[in-house]
């Protein structure tokens, strides 16, 4: 069969994967397995096709590798190095002596140093597996930072066993000393090569930045080179190319400034939703793969000599034993964590099922097979390697079991939420929580000294638009939507009756400002801060009473013109001068809402008490936002204890210089960037939400529709 044809049988079984995914219950991994099996019974020539096995790590491992490494928190993967080099060091090893010796023992002609090379190809948890089934499993979140980390190391540390058991087992020989060096230099490193090539690639792309030469093509085009070139350029030293793409990887995905371009949230939007289809591609290539080679690896080992009842007896022996020294190792380690207060998800009669899930999640992959077939075919003496045939059989069964372990126990111990509902409920409580989640990043960020402050404006934007996005959500939602309209409506009337309080505060004060004025910038405040409709147009109603006040107000100020020297002498504009007062009587405004949810929050009714605190949060931001635009620049302000705001009537001498117009620019010039950077961090939110199974996958795939149909729109 030709290599293209291949290809594309290969890429068809995915795509096909993906529709049947739709309608089988069985996880994605499995089923993909399953199609491989299937195409080979179909199309017997794909049997003829041959993969290098180093070939395949290069291709298809090392870019799996580097966007798990993207994707992973450095800072939880720091904070869990301890348990994840216990996992992938110390469990190797473990596993390494436990497998081995039984595997000699249960067939006594397979020499020790074989055994050994054959447990250690079952030491790495394949990364490719992990992510599968991490979508499709509730897991904690110590739990997937543990899988990540020792995923991404345990490759390392399973090949250099293997390595120095088959170089036993070929020339006869083995050193303690040796191994310990060999593996120092490759584990050391391999990291210290990922790093500086990182950094180098870092430092590189930033120059590129400074100077202008930025492009979301290439920049995408640069991270899908970046892993072959960095496992290519370690492997020449002889140090772990893994390791090194590991290493890479999360120098080069640490968190950076954030806002720090005009295109670096596009780069990123971009780029997450390439590799998203990267991914996809290249995990369903390597188990569709897997499942054509387990003809291959099962054949040679049922026609040794053995009988089928021991092989299959012998690979769920290996199986189980695998999986026991796992529970063994999780279950000693956190009980030493729980001495000291940490658990891997919950204190007490959890324990044991969570170190269950985490055990059985770590099933096995491509990787422990394209080691096991990169065995050599004969010894140093010329003799063939001793149960070659056998070992790559074993080693296929195990994979299929803990595959097939995992598919059948992980649903059950640790479920994803019962998807209970119309789907368009789910969606819109779904959005509800991303959106939520979104606007406490982007509120974190108008703190955040990494941001600069001509991205600010923009960001109040951002927030507003995200803010309106979210009570639009709220509002439309059945179960809570009439009684949130009914609160919103409340409030509103108490901040009716306290602007009419403002608007004779303004008139006996005498103000030269015309409250026509002051009014419609008081509405446009409120919208730029989340309102819509009739509850931004407040004021829209006033009584006779009021216009006479106004008509004698405006009597006084012209007469006041007339007759003040330095009537027509200003320092600040007009328009910045009604704005600034506008301000202070919206701030004034929103803690009048505030105090009335702050009443119903604190009420006996439940339900009115939890949607009130959830608008607590709004308008808290709601001032913080206003506050900070009548002071960009200026230290001192302090809405947390402020609880009115008094309006500086004479300006002119007020030490204050509002750049209203300057913010204004700053907004329209970064609006672009940040709404860039709201969306990319609206998928984390929505890839985060998943994985905790606060939503399922199909509502998933719907809020991520949204993004880029919102992406689209925004790049247009």
């Amino acid at each position: 069969m030709e290599t293209l044809e291949f290809v594309l049988i290969v890429l068809s079984c995915v795509v096909l994967s993906s529709v049947l995914d739709k309608f089988s219950r069985v996880s994605l991994p499995v089923l993909q397995v399953a199609i491989g099996l299937v195409i080979t019974l179909i199309a017997p020539s794909v049997l003829e096709v041959r993969i290098d096995a180093e070939l395949f790590l290069v291709l298809f491992i090392a870019p799996l590798l580097f966007n798990e490494t993207r994707e992973a928190d450095p800072k939880a993967l720091w904070n869990s190095r301890t348990d994840i080099l216990s996992l992938a060091i110390g469990l190797v090893v473990a596993s390494v002596l436990t497998l081995g010796y039984a595997l000699n023992w249960l067939v006594p002609s397979t020499p020790l140093a074989v055994a050994f090379a054959f447990a250690a190809a079952l030491g790495p948890t394949d990364a490719a597996t992990v992510t599968a089934l991490r979508s499709s499993v509730c897991l904690t979140e110590r739990q997937r930072t543990l899988l990540s980390g020792e995923s991404l190391i345990n490759d390392a540390s399973g090949v250099v066993a293997f390595q120095f058991s088959v170089a036993a087992a070929v020339t006869g020989a083995f050193s303690v000393t040796a191994v310990l060096g060999s593996f120092a230099l490759l584990f050391v490193g391999g990291i210290v090569v990922g790093f500086f090539v990182g950094l180098l690639l870092s430092l590189l792309i930033g120059m590129l930045r400074r100077l202008g030469f930025e492009d979301v093509t290439a920049h995408v085009l640069y991270e899908v080179l970046t892993p072959f070139l960095v496992y290519l350029f370690a492997e020449s030293l002889h140090v772990s190319g893994i390791l090194a793409v590991v290493a890479a990887g999360l120098v080069i995905a640490r968190p950076a400034p954030r806002l720090s371009s005009p295109t670096a949230a596009r780069q990123r939007l971009v780029s997450d939703s390439f590799w998203r289809v990267i991914s996809f591609l290249i995990n369903g290539t390597v188990f569709v793969f897997l499942g054509m080679q387990l003809p291959l690896a099962v054949t040679p080992g049922l026609n040794g000599g053995l009988g089928l009842i021991k092989i299959v007896g012998i690979v769920l022996t290996m199986a189980l034993l695998s999986h026991a020294c796992r529970f063994l190792w999780l279950y000693l380690m956190e009980l030493l964590r729980a001495k000291r207060g940490q658990h891997l998800c919950g204190p007490g009669k959890d324990l044991v099922r969570d170190v269950l899930v985490t055990t059985i999640a770590g099933a096995k992959g491509a990787v422990t097979l394209s080691i096991a077939l990169t065995l050599p075919y004969t010894v140093d003496s010329g003799a063939a390697f001793p149960q070659r045939e056998l070992i790559i059989t074993i080693t296929a069964g195990v994979i299929l079991t803990t595959l097939l372990l995992a598919d059948s126990l992980l649903p059950r111990l640790a479920p994803m939420p019962d998807s209970e509902g119309n789907l368009q409920e789910r969606v819109r409580e779904g959005s509800i929580a991303v959106l939520s989640a979104t606007l406490g990043e982007l509120r974190a960020m108008m703190s955040d000294s990494r941001v600069e402050a001509r991205y600010i404006p923009a960001l109040r934007l951002t927030i507003t638009r995200y803010s309106s996005r979210l009570l639009f959500e709220r509002i439309s939602t059945p179960e809570t939507g009439p009684e949130t309209l009914a609160i919103i409506r409340d409030t509103n009337t108490f901040q009716e009756a306290r602007l009419k309080e403002l608007h004779l505060r303004h008139l006996r004060h005498h103000d030269e400002t015309p409250w026509e004025t002051i009014l419609e910038d008081i509405r446009s405040i409120r919208r730029s801060v989340g309102y819509i409709g009739p509850m931004a147009n407040i004021g829209t109603r006033t009584d006779g009473n009021s216009r006479l006040r106004m008509l004698a107000s405006t009597l006084r100020r012209t007469l006041h013109r007339l007759w003040s020297p330095n009537g027509n002498i200003r320092t600040i504009s007009d328009d910045d001068r009604a704005y600034f007062q506008a301000c202070i009587y919206a701030i004034e405004l929103e803690y009048t809402e505030i105090e009335r949810l702050n009443e119903i929050a604190s009420g006996a009714d439940s339900r009115r008490a939890k949607i009130a605190k959830n608008l607590l949060v709004e308008h808290e931001s709601a001032v913080e936002s206003i506050w900070s635009r009548i002071n960009i620049g200026q230290e001192g302000a302090d809405t947390g204890r402020q609880s009115s705001y008094v309006l500086p009537y004479n300006l002119d001498s007020h030490e204050i210089a509002p750049r209203f117009r300057e913010q204004i620019a700053h907004a329209r010039e970064y609006a672009d960037d940040v709404d860039e950077n709201a969306l990319r961090i609206e998928l984390d939110q929505i890839i985060r939400l998943q994985s905790e199974g606060a939503i399922d996958r199909e509502v998933a795939t719907k809020l991520r529709e949204n993004v880029y149909y919102l992406q689209m729109a925004y790049s247009e």
